[in-house]
């Protein structure tokens, strides 16, 4: 399998002319994701709705916009990118310049914190998980399914392909990715904001896998980078769909299994497989005890509206290192939050 690295690959995309991009360019957001989009959620910024606040030598917080409650809502929903010395400010210029509550979601500890200091409630909101690639194996009884899976190629003939989007039938990836959507408790539309909906074209620096047996495509996994210093230091699995029922079970893992190789060798130092949102929930100081167990009991009882544990225990069978990710608020009630943050991510529907 050869990467994929050229320039053609990173084409520019739909988002790229949006109106609602002004006042930072996209080559500004693009250099100071490049110096400060550590976190794995760095790239989420880019997708449809999103509204920027900063500037090009201060960094920038992303945010939506959303109106389903009267006076609306303003959810960030990863960390603002910029120097951590600049964080503080930003914040606080952020916040002032608000006509409406701000939401937080997503958020790592120092975001937390830092709110924290201006008056918001803080409460955890799930765990992301992530690995060292140059550290990954598959030895281990806890990894006894994913050994398996490393060896699907061999039993089913699969074999996996980094591809450009104009190298695979879109209208192929759009009927697994609507078969797919079929079988899910959200079946309405694309989820977003802590995840990002897949595109049809090529895009920046992301990168796709795609699952073949002989010519038919199985599954595929569509990879986010996130950064430091000017280089990607790591992968974001954020799309991963399959044919249901057809195919061997595993199918994914062994699609992600032979990504983390082709990453490996390229010296990338993390892999990150996102968060599982309300997972283990703990108590905090200054939370809301609540919101705690609404999320607690949504993770247990919600099925219906996500599948919040069996995404979870996907993450954990990797064994990678878990960080609890946070939710910050103030002037709203816990269920208003609720209800804002499900209608802003799409469970609600849209």
């Amino acid at each position: 399998m050869q990467p994929v690295l050229s320039d053609m690959l990173y084409a520019e995309s739909a988002f790229d002319s949006a109106p609602w991009e002004a006042p930072l360019s996209v080559a500004e957001r693009r250099h100071l994701l490049l110096q400060y989009g550590a976190q794995s959620s760095a790239y989420f910024s880019f997708q449809s709705g999103v509204q920027f606040f900063g500037s090009a030598q201060h960094g920038f917080v992303s945010y939506c916009p959303l109106d389903r409650w009267k006076g609306g809502v303003d959810v960030v929903f990863n960390n603002p990118v910029c120097a951590d010395q600049n964080l503080t400010w930003l914040l606080n210029r952020f916040l002032a310049s608000r006509e409406r509550p701000a939401v937080f979601v997503g958020i790592e500890s120092k975001v937390a914190e830092a709110l924290a200091q201006q008056g918001y409630v803080v409460n955890e909101m799930g765990v992301e998980f992530s690995f060292s690639l140059q550290d990954f194996c598959v030895r281990g009884k806890h990894k006894k399914q994913l050994r398996h899976a490393a060896n699907l190629g061999a039993r089913h003939e699969l074999r996996v392909e980094e591809r450009r989007a104009s190298q695979v039938d879109a209208e192929e990836v759009e009927a697994i990715s609507q078969r797919w959507l079929r079988q899910k408790a959200v079946k309405r539309s694309e989820l977003r904001l802590l995840t990002r909906p897949p595109q049809r074209q090529d895009e920046w620096l992301t990168r796709r896998f795609y699952c073949f047996q002989g010519e038919r495509l199985l599954g595929y996994i569509y990879f986010d980078p996130y950064f430091s210093q000017g280089a990607v230091t790591g992968y974001c699995a954020n799309i991963l769909r399959c044919l249901p029922g057809v195919g061997p079970a595993g199918l994914l893992d062994y699609t992600m299994l032979q990504a983390i190789e082709q990453f490996r060798r390229e010296g990338v130092l993390r892999l990150s497989l996102g968060i599982a949102p309300l997972h283990n929930l703990q108590e905090i100081a200054g939370e809301s005890l609540l919101l705690r167990r609404l999320g607690q009991w949504l993770y247990r009882n919600g099925s219906g509206l996500y599948a919040f544990a069996p995404l979870a225990y996907h993450k954990t069978r990797y064994r990678g290192e878990e960080r609890k990710w946070y939710l910050a608020y103030k002037d709203l009630s816990p269920p208003r939050l609720l209800w804002s943050l499900m209608a802003g991510t799409g469970v609600l529907g849209r």
